[in-house]
């Protein structure tokens, strides 16, 4: 059978038809992975210090201020959040996100003059934009949010004394367990910690900070061997509003100061694994 011929208004109708229906389809979702965002907590305290944000692969530098908002509960933006110094891991996928310490330092002049970034009971969302573009060019393409509550402003150090530790087993790779009485800084936690052996020897393992960052675990890459080992944990090690073993994060300027001590650079908690 011999079809007809169509007529040429009928073609360019055809052919605008396919036009509008291509421009009126939903463009293609363009992106990576979700971001991820530390602390996991959803009570931060008032005067909470860092955020980290975990990114699937190495980010364009110099415009986080431009991605980057912190709303409060009625989604108002909160106004000048950030210290606007950048922080990169070397690798480029980690941004340590400074809420300003001169706003959240109770009596220095940003404090006085803007008020704190976070106030305590009030609900805030930290957004974090899906236009943001990889160093290859690709955006994120969709955005991340974490929602917490601003708790009790923090002003006391961390304390190992307050510190639970569930002890392994020898002749096994179970993990060792600390559990802390409050939530402490993600990245120390990766870095600022260590088991070592009675002598100092470390001991090779991998580490795991649980949800909340009140939990750290340890499974070491043999067995245990029943022995003396000890929890190393640098001095440099913070809680979320940035107390560390060494020192306060906000000290009193109007008591007067006390000559400096020799200290050491770490603290050791020991422990045995029984036969």
């Amino acid at each position: 059978m011999r079809l007809a011929a169509r007529s040429p208004l009928l073609l360019l109708a055809c052919g605008l038809a396919a036009w509008f229906g291509c421009a009126s389809a939903p463009p293609k979702q363009v992106g990576v992975a979700p971001v991820a965002i530390y602390p996991t907590a959803d009570a931060l305290p008032a005067n909470h210090l860092k955020f980290y944000l975990v990114f699937p692969e190495p980010m364009r530098e110099g415009i986080f201020l431009n991605h980057c908002r912190l709303l409060d509960a009625r989604g108002r933006e909160v106004p000048e959040p950030f210290r606007e110094t950048e922080l990169w891991s070397a690798d480029g996928r980690r941004l340590t996100l400074w809420l300003h310490p001169g706003r959240q330092k109770t009596g220095v002049n940003l404090n006085v003059e803007l008020g704190p970034v976070l106030r305590e009971d009030g609900h805030y969302r930290l957004v974090i934009s899906g236009e943001w573009s990889t160093a290859r060019g690709t955006p994120l393409g969709r955005y991340s949010v974490k929602s917490f509550i601003a708790a009790a402003p923090d002003r006391t150090q961390p304390n190992l004394d307050r510190w639970q530790i569930l002890l392994p087993r020898a002749k096994l790779r179970e993990p060792l367990l600390v559990r802390f009485d409050e939530p402490l800084d993600w990245a120390l936690l990766h870095s600022k910690f260590r088991v070592e052996r009675a002598d100092g020897k470390p001991v090779a393992g991998g580490i795991k900070v649980g949800r909340g960052e009140r939990t750290w675990t340890f499974t070491p890459d043999e067995p245990w061997r029943a022995g003396d080992y000890r929890l190393a944990v640098d001095v440099v090690m913070e809680d979320l509003a940035g107390n560390s073993l060494l020192r306060p994060f906000e000290v009193d300027l109007s008591k007067p100061a006390t000559a400096p001590q020799p200290i050491s650079p770490t603290r050791y908690i020991p422990f045995a694994v029984a036969p």
